[in-house]
C-alpha cells in the first residue's frame, strides 16, 4: 500500500494539474475574449467616425449654401453636392453598423425622413436662387422650417454618438476587467504551485529528519546492523526516486504559468496598468525561482543514485579550471583570486567539482559587495589527512548557527541580500559524504568565510600512488 505522503503528493500533483489546466483554459478564453472585445471596440470606433462625418458634413452643406445664396457662384455647388453625397454614404454606413443597436436603428430611421426633407428644403433653395434675377442679390435662406429640421436632426446625431461613446467606455471596462480576471487566475495559480511545493520540500525536510535518525540508531546497533542498514537503503532509495519524481513532474506546471504570463506581458502589456505589469512581473520572477528550486532539489537526489568512479584528479588544474567557469558568471567582479600548491586526490572526477563549483560560487556571490573581493583556493595536513579549504572576505556568517550550514532549504542571510536556493552547501555535503569525508565551515560575520572539506581514505591513497 502507498504511504500517506505518497498519497497527499498524489492528490496534490491531480490537484495542481487540474488547476493549472483551468488556468490554461481560462487564459485561452481570455484571450479569445480581448480579441472579441478589442474587435467591438474598433467598431465603436468605426461608427463614431462615420457619425463625425454625418455631422461635419452636415455643417459643410449649410455652409456652401450660405456662400452659393450670397455669392451665386456654381462652383461653390460642388462642395455642397460633394458634402451631401458624403452625408447619405455615411448615413447608409451607420444603418449597416448598428444593426446590432435597436435604439441606434430607431434615431437613424427617424433622422433619414428628417434628412430627406432637409435636403428636398435645401434643394428648393437652390433652385430659387437659380430663378432669380440678377437683381434680387439674395434671398434669405434662414426659415423656421429649416432651421428646425436642422436641430431635429443634428440632436439625432449627437444622441447617436452619445450612445457609442458610452458603448465604447463600457467595452473599454469589460476588457480590462477580463484582463484583471486573467491575472487573477494566474496568481493564485501560482499561490496554490508555490504553497504545494512547499508542503512537498516540508515532507521531504522531515523524512530526511527521519532518515538521519535511523541511521544514528544503526551506528550504535552492531548487532542489527545488516538489517537496518538495508531497510536504510531502501529507505533512501525510494526517497530519492520519490523527490526526483516529485520535483520532474513540478516542471511542467511552472513552465506553464511562466509561458502563459510571458505571453501575456508581450501581448497585453501596452494596455496593462502599472499595477498589473508589477503584478505580472512578481509572478514570472517567482515562477523562474520555482523552477531553480527544482532544478536543485533534482540535482541533488541525483547524487543520491550517483555511482561514484574513483580517479586520480590534478586538484590545482580542476580548481582553477571551475575559478574560470565561475567567473564567466560575474564578468563585472574585481574579485582576486588565488590557488595555492594543491596535492592530487582520488575521488569521482564529476563530483568533485560539482563541490568546488558550489563552494567557489558561494564565495564570488557573497563577496561581490566587498571593495577589494579575494577568492583563496588551499590544502594542509592534519595528523597525515589532507584537508582543502575555500577561503573569502565577504559577507561571512554568525557561527552559532554553523549547524544549520549544510542543511536543504536552510538560508542564513535574507533573499533580498543573496539569491539562491538553500540547496548548493547541501548537495556539498552529500558530496563529500559519498567520498566518506568531513566538511565544516567557520566565519565572523562581515570578516569572510572559510569551508573546509577532506575525502576520506581513497584521497591518503592519492598521496601515495
Amino acid at each position: 500500500m502507498k504511504s500517506t505522503i505518497e498519497k497527499n503528493v498524489i492528490l496534490g500533483i491531480v490537484v495542481i494539474t487540474i488547476l493549472n489546466v483551468v488556468v490554461a483554459g481560462s487564459g485561452f478564453y481570455a484571450m479569445n475574449q480581448s480579441s472579441d472585445l478589442r474587435k467591438w471596440e474598433s467598431h465603436t470606433q468605426q461608427v463614431l467616425a462615420n457619425l463625425e462625418e454625418a455631422l461635419s458634413s452636415f455643417s459643410e452643406m449649410h455652409a456652401s449654401l450660405r456662400s452659393y445664396i450670397l455669392y451665386k457662384d456654381s462652383f461653390i455647388l460642388d462642395g455642397y453636392r460633394e458634402n451631401k453625397k458624403i452625408l447619405l454614404n455615411r448615413m447608409e454606413n451607420l444603418k449597416s453598423s448598428t444593426v446590432d443597436n435597436a435604439e441606434q436603428q430607431k434615431r437613424i430611421a427617424a433622422a433619414i425622413p428628417l434628412l430627406n426633407e432637409k435636403i428636398e428644403f435645401m434643394e428648393a433653395t437652390v433652385l430659387n436662387q437659380k430663378l432669380k434675377s440678377a437683381e434680387n442679390y439674395s434671398v434669405p435662406f434662414h426659415s423656421s422650417k429649416g432651421n428646425e429640421l436642422s436641430e431635429r436632426i443634428k440632436t439625432i446625431l449627437k444622441e447617436m454618438k452619445k450612445e457609442e461613446l458610452s458603448l465604447l467606455q463600457f467595452r473599454r471596462g469589460e476588457s480590462e476587467s477580463n484582463l484583471k480576471f486573467s491575472i487573477g487566475l494566474i496568481f493564485l495559480a501560482i499561490i496554490f504551485n508555490i504553497s504545494f511545493i512547499s508542503f512537498q520540500y516540508i515532507l521531504i525536510f522531515k523524512e530526511s529528519k527521519r532518515r538521519q535518525v535511523a541511521e544514528d540508531l544503526l551506528e550504535s546497533s552492531n548487532a542489527n546492523l545488516k538489517n537496518y542498514s538495508s531497510q536504510l537503503e531502501r529507505s533512501n532509495k525510494d526517497l530519492e526516486s520519490f523527490s526526483y519524481s516529485v520535483s520532474h513532474d513540478l516542471r511542467a506546471p511552472i513552465r506553464g504559468i511562466s509561458g502563459f504570463s510571458k505571453i501575456l506581458m508581450e501581448d497585453h502589456g501596452d494596455i496593462l496598468p502599472d499595477d498589473g505589469k508589477r503584478v505580472l512581473e512578481i509572478i514570472m520572477q517567482n515562477a523562474q525561482n520555482m523552477g531553480q528550486l527544482i532544478d536543485d532539489l533534482l540535482e541533488y537526489s541525483r547524487l543520491g543514485r550517483k555511482e561514484i568512479l574513483f580517479t586520480k584528479i590534478n586538484m590545482k588544474e580542476l580548481a582553477q579550471k571551475v575559478l574560470e567557469e565561475v567567473s564567466n558568471y560575474y564578468p563585472n567582479s574585481k574579485v582576486q583570486t588565488a590557488v595555492g600548491e594543491l596535492p592530487p586526490a582520488k575521488a569521482d572526477s564529476g563530483l568533485l567539482k560539482q563541490l568546488l563549483f558550489n563552494l567557489v560560487s558561494n564565495s564570488f556571490k557573497y563577496s561581490r559587495e566587498k571593495e577589494n573581493p579575494k577568492i583563496e583556493i588551499g590544502s594542509f595536513d592534519d595528523d597525515g589527512e589532507t584537508v582543502f579549504f575555500v577561503k573569502d572576505n565577504g559577507a561571512g556568517f554568525d557561527m552559532k548557527y554553523q549547524h544549520k550550514l549544510f542543511n536543504m532549504f536552510q538560508r542564513l542571510h535574507h533573499l533580498e541580500e543573496f539569491e539562491g536556493t538553500g540547496v548548493g552547501l547541501a548537495i556539498v555535503k552529500r558530496v563529500v559524504e559519498k567520498h566518506s569525508g568531513k566538511v565544516w565551515g567557520e566565519s565572523q560575520v562581515n570578516e569572510g568565510a572559510c569551508f573546509y572539506f577532506t575525502l576520506g581514505a581513497h584521497d591518503n591513497d592519492a598521496q601515495l600512488t
